[in-house]
């Protein structure tokens, strides 16, 4: 299959996610561009994918799930807008999308198995401390990036600083902080690396201040984030095709075109913007590419971590826990090991328990939807090795562990009987019989959720996809098999790959090409944007 060659300049657009679809907004503006879209899924959206089907109103009557589930909308990926306001891309798309959105900042804290939750202020004190520490290590990795060591880590520095800058003994000294809070900073500081996908001890000190953040609120949008894939997908153009279910084999390049191999042809084209997630390119780049990438991205995709969010959401049949509520988190300790009564009590396989002893020694966290939706459903998420064994368990599997968690706190889930003398619900008949969850660690055109800089990378490893690669050719000698550069080193491949800002032909794109905006969508966003004016600017190329 070959793109017409009547236009100006072929394209093919490899992924459609957001980035790959502002970037054909953006190149559909120009009717002397002819765009290929194609997508490996059957559906648009990449990392955005929203559930408005998810539970059947049959299912609902049924009683197994609670009166309004059939009407609930919810994303398996991105879910967030981070930062709320007119700088930000995303805040005039969600305009046009009529998107709905709410601020969540309210929780309860437990710190150990068997207690009560925090006092609300005792719980916004300990969040305060954690943010000011984490201003501090952004701000001093700012100030000594020199001077930090490539593998110092932020739970090394953390370590550091709680030794020998804080003290506990004078109220009115400098750094005080009171020891009852002192010894639950640690664990909370994990919020910070759960959020990023990455465990506290491989993220990099040097670059904990990388990420550009919007100002405004951290909203969680409430009736489907599909509405910004549609809102962008609607500009759109005649000049744009796309194609579903096209999964990209093979990109060979070279002085004159690009060679696009799929499982369903092979397109030809001009220039190649390659949006495909992280982890794909972790796992495929030495194969993917003919010939193979310089080494400097090649080492970037090898050194940026690329970890997952995992969710699952759980249908109770009442709710439990705090009504208003927006998050039940769970201070990892000595003590925050599983019970072997629990296990034992609900019957728990060898490999639930090895998922639940890493969720437990994690920072846990669930969000409930009742304050957005008044449906008794909690969110239990995972990050990083727990969500990599989640993955690994059946739906049923993964229900009973993240419900066993929650019975190290919520007693009533233990109870014998099925309703107490005032007739509520109680123990087994509080058990969830309906989940669902993500599997984006599994997912092949994904690995993954999103990008972050952990010890020995760099922000540089992120800028290096700001250059396209081209290749050269260098030919025989004198008509032997030999070939030589223009150094005279001695060659065996015709091609070789270069970073060529002037006449490259394979363009990147994706949340994990922005320096400062990754791991976002807006972030994927304006890469998309980024590299479809550096294609209409770039002089015409030779060949």
């Amino acid at each position: 299959m070959t793109i017409p060659s009547t236009s100006t300049q072929r394209v093919i657009i490899i992924g459609g996610g957001i980035s790959g679809l502002a970037a054909a907004r953006e190149l559909s503006k120009d009717p002397n561009t002819h765009v290929t879209l194609l997508e490996a899924r059957n559906r648009l959206g990449g990392r955005i994918v929203t559930h408005r089907n998810l539970i059947s109103k049959d299912l609902e009557l049924s009683g197994q799930v609670p009166a309004g589930s059939s009407d609930l909308v919810y994303d398996f990926g991105a879910s967030w807008i981070h930062g709320v306001d007119p700088v930000n891309p995303l805040y005039e798309i969600a305009q046009t999308g009529q998107m709905e959105y709410v601020h969540t900042d309210s929780d309860i804290m437990f710190k150990q198995p068997g207690s009560i939750p925090m006092p609300g202020e005792e719980s916004d004190r300990l969040w305060q401390v954690v943010w000011d520490i984490l201003d501090k290590a952004q701000e001093y990795s700012a100030e000594n990036r020199d001077e930090i060591p490539e593998d110092k880590s932020f739970k090394e520095w953390l370590t550091e600083y709680l030794e020998k800058e804080v003290q506990s003994t004078d109220p009115e000294g400098e750094n005080y902080l009171e020891e009852e809070v002192r010894k639950w900073v640690p664990g909370l500081s994990m919020y910070w690396a759960d959020e990023n996908a990455i465990p506290v001890e491989r993220v990099s000190m040097k670059w904990m201040d990388a990420e550009d953040i919007f100002p405004g609120d951290h909203s969680l949008v409430i009736n489907g984030f599909d509405r910004v894939v549609k809102v962008v997908s609607a500009g759109l153009k005649s000049n744009v095709r796309v194609l579903l279910e096209h999964v990209v084999e093979k990109i060979e390049y070279d002085e004159t075109e690009v060679r696009v191999s799929t499982s369903q042809g092979l397109f030809t084209a001009d220039k190649v913007l390659c949006t495909l997630p992280l982890g794909v390119l972790k796992a495929q780049h030495t194969t993917l590419f003919h010939p193979q990438l310089p080494t400097p991205k090649q080492l970037a995709i090898e050194r940026l971590g690329f970890g997952t969010m995992y969710k699952i959401l759980l249908f109770f049949p009442k709710c439990f826990w705090p009504l208003n509520k927006h998050f039940i988190n769970f201070l990892p300790s000595a003590l925050t090991v599983p019970s072997s009564d629990l296990v034992a009590h609900f019957s728990l396989n060898e490999k639930q328990v090895e998922a639940l002893t890493v969720y437990m020694q994690d920072l846990a966290n669930y969000s409930s939807l009742m304050p957005q939706y008044n449906i008794p459903i909690l969110v239990g998420y995972a990050t990083n090795r727990a969500a990599e064994l989640m993955e690994r368990l059946s739906d049923e599997e993964a229900r009973m562990v993240y419900v066993c968690q929650m019975a190290h706190y919520f007693p009533i889930l233990l109870q014998q009987d099925e309703k107490n003398e005032e007739g509520e619900l109680v123990g087994k008949a509080l058990w969830p019989t309906v989940s669902h969850m993500s599997r984006w660690n599994q997912d092949p055109f994904a690995r993954g959720s999103y990008t972050s800089i952990p010890v020995h990378a760099s922000q540089k490893d992120l800028e290096v996809f700001d250059i396209p690669v081209g290749a050269r050719s260098y030919g025989p000698l004198n008509g032997g098999n030999d070939c030589e550069d223009e150094n005279g080193r001695d060659l065996k491949q015709r091609l070789v790959s270069v970073d060529d800002a002037d006449y490259g032909r394979i363009f990147f794109a994706g949340e994990h090409t922005s320096p400062s905006r990754f791991a976002s969508v807006h972030g994927a966003l304006l890469t998309g944007q980024r590299e479809a004016a550096k294609i209409l600017d770039q002089r015409p190329l030779l060949g």
